[in-house]
């Protein structure tokens, strides 16, 4: 029974010293400046990433080329009254826009000024858009041209306020995709 007693006595006198050792070598002074090493390291490796996916994101112009593409076709279907083919053009304008936001929510004008686009995009998005949706639900043709008038005014109010006075949005004079056919009536192959 002695012998047993000194050899649990012995084992548990080995834990605690190593322990103990593992504690000095985890707050040495070698020991920090290999966890602050890692860290610093591992920040560096995480800011180059961060550098490397802001290189990936397209410009803003980018994603606002696409905007314009959808709400040109938007005004294409609504003109031959396809319109399910405008709700899918709308969304696909209001989804643009809020990538472009992603991109950049806030901007400079040329006084240094920041522009908060999606404020503005939140006010447009409750009052010029929501007309424009309400006028593809209801399928009405003269409600969705001055309801998309108006969306063209307030999307310039947009560019002015971010000083690009110089992209004037206007009536589409035709479609930028002909490839694709606006008439609601179309069949498959023609």
């Amino acid at each position: 029974m002695k012998r047993t007693s000194v050899l649990l006595l012995l084992c548990a006198g080995a834990a605690f010293g190593g322990a103990v050792v593992q504690y000095w070598h985890a707050t040495s002074p070698s020991a920090v400046a290999q966890v602050d090493s890692h860290f610093t390291d591992e920040m560096a490796s995480m800011r180059n990433e961060i550098l490397r996916l802001r290189e990936l994101v397209p410009s803003q112009s980018h994603a606002m080329a696409d905007v314009g593409y959808h709400w040109a076709n938007l005004w294409f279907a609504a003109q031959q009254k396809n319109w399910p083919l405008a709700t899918f053009y709308f969304n696909e304008t209001r989804s643009h826009i809020q990538w472009t936001i992603r991109i950049r929510p806030i901007r400079k004008d040329d006084a240094g000024k920041e522009v908060d686009l999606k404020a503005i995009f939140d006010g447009i998005d409750s009052s010029a858009f929501a007309a424009v949706k309400d006028a593809i639900a209801k399928q009405d043709p003269a409600a969705f041209t001055a309801a998309y008038k108006v969306g063209l005014e307030s999307c310039y109010a947009c560019h002015k306020a971010s000083s690009k006075p110089y992209l004037r949005p206007m009536i589409p004079q035709a479609p930028p995709q002909p490839i694709v056919n606006f008439s609601a009536d179309a069949q498959w192959p023609q």
